[in-house]
């Protein structure tokens, strides 16, 4: 299939998805392992994040460099849970993943807490670009040293680290004005 697509693309946008995979395919891989566990499933789901970007290089192409590897990255994300949703290994959402850390050693009264907790804490995250999320997510989702983000990003380690304070700085700020409607 993916051949059949390559076929069908102009030669730039071609060696686009050539050099999109060259460059990031263990990065792609190691993201896709992180979230299925088993190095075939996340094979699966790069092959089939490769056939997505393919389709979806013209949008691609217009994209920064940085901005083009989170959005690839997003789209292995996305087929790495695909993967486990096809082979029946249901995938919590985020609300219920995060009200579940720890919840089982505590009451009803602390599960209803960490709930609260959880939805006040995704919705200051929401106001963040899509770039923001990607870097958090890699970063404690995905426990990714900031080298390694670096790398994905195409960006050195010292501006990982500075993106990554930043946006910590702005959902601590964001936490401090609005301390009233975020009961933590």
């Amino acid at each position: 299939m993916l051949l059949l697509i390559l076929s069908v693309l102009e030669e730039d946008q071609r060696n686009l998805v050539e050099k999109i995979y060259k460059e990031n395919y263990q990065d792609f891989l190691r993201v896709a392992m992180k979230i299925t566990g088993s190095k075939a499933d996340a094979e699966e789901a790069v092959s089939s994040a490769l056939l997505k970007i393919s389709l979806n290089i013209l949008k691609i192409s217009h994209l920064t460099c940085p901005e083009m590897k989170a959005f690839c990255v997003t789209i292995v994300k996305n087929c790495s849970y695909d993967v486990l949703r096809k082979s029946s290994r249901i995938i919590p959402d985020s609300d219920e993943a995060l009200s579940k850390m720890d919840s089982s050693i505590q009451g009803p009264e602390h599960q209803m807490l960490d709930k609260e907790k959880s939805k006040s804490l995704l919705k200051m995250i929401e106001v963040l670009s899509s770039d923001e999320k990607v870097l958090l997510e890699l970063r404690y989702t995905y426990e990714m040293k900031y080298s390694e983000i670096a790398r994905m990003l195409s960006i050195s380690e010292e501006a990982a680290k500075k993106k990554g304070q930043r946006i910590i700085g702005k959902l601590r700020k964001q936490y401090e004005e609005n301390s009233d409607e975020y009961d933590f």
